[in-house]
C-alpha cells in the first residue's frame, strides 16, 4: 500500500483508504495533556483502563535510574529524554466506514468485496510526553542493547548528517 500525505497530515493510499493523523488537542480547553509514559519489556493482552499506579510502583535510585517489579519480575529503567524540538504523541485509532457501510473497528472488518468501500482511519492524539521511562529486565537498558534507544540516536544522527557542513561550523572531534 502507498500512501501520500498532504500538508494537514492526511495522506491517501491506493486502497480507497483514507488516513487522518490528528496532533490537535483533545482537552476541554483544546491542549493536549502531559503524561507520564513507561516501556516495558513485555506484551499485556489487554486494552482498557488499569490501576496502574496501584500495582506499578517505580522507585528512584540514588544513581537516577529506577526499579520496579512487574508481575513478579525485576526491572531497570531509566528516563530517556526525547530529542530538542521532539514532541511524542499518544495515539488511539479508528477505522470509520463511508458510503452507507457500518462502522468497524479494525481494517480487517472492512468488507473486500464492494469496490465501492472506503475507510478513513484516524490516528487521534490524546497526549504528549517529552520523555519516558524504558524498562529492562534484570538489567540496565543502554544504547548498546535497546533498540528504542539506539532509534533516539539515530535522530541525532541524521541532524549531523544533513547539518550545515560550511567550514565555519565544522567541530574538531579529538581522537
Amino acid at each position: 500500500m502507498t500512501s501520500a500525505v498532504d500538508a494537514n497530515g492526511n495522506s491517501s493510499n491506493s486502497n480507497n483508504e483514507r488516513d487522518i493523523i490528528n496532533l490537535g488537542g483533545t482537552g476541554d480547553d483544546g491542549t493536549t495533556r502531559p503524561e507520564k509514559l513507561h516501556q516495558l519489556p513485555c506484551s499485556v493482552d489487554y486494552d482498557g483502563p488499569a490501576k496502574v499506579s496501584t500495582y506499578f510502583l517505580p522507585e528512584k535510585q540514588p544513581d537516577l535510574t529506577y526499579s520496579a517489579s512487574f508481575r513478579g519480575r525485576q526491572l531497570c529503567g531509566r528516563k530517556v529524554t526525547l530529542p530538542d524540538s521532539y514532541v511524542g504523541h499518544v495515539v488511539v485509532e479508528s477505522t470509520v466506514c463511508n458510503h452507507g457501510l457500518p462502522d468497524v473497528a479494525f481494517e480487517s472488518d472492512l468488507p473486500s468485496s464492494s469496490p465501492t468501500a472506503s475507510a478513513q482511519r484516524e490516528l487521534r492524539s490524546v497526549a504528549q510526553f517529552e520523555d519516558l521511562t524504558v524498562w529492562d529486565h534484570d538489567q540496565m537498558p543502554l544504547l548498546e542493547n535497546d533498540e528504542f534507544i539506539c532509534a533516539l540516536q539515530w535522530i541525532e544522527v541524521g541532524g549531523c548528517i544533513h547539518a550545515d557542513c560550511s567550514s565555519n561550523s565544522i567541530a574538531t572531534v579529538d581522537k
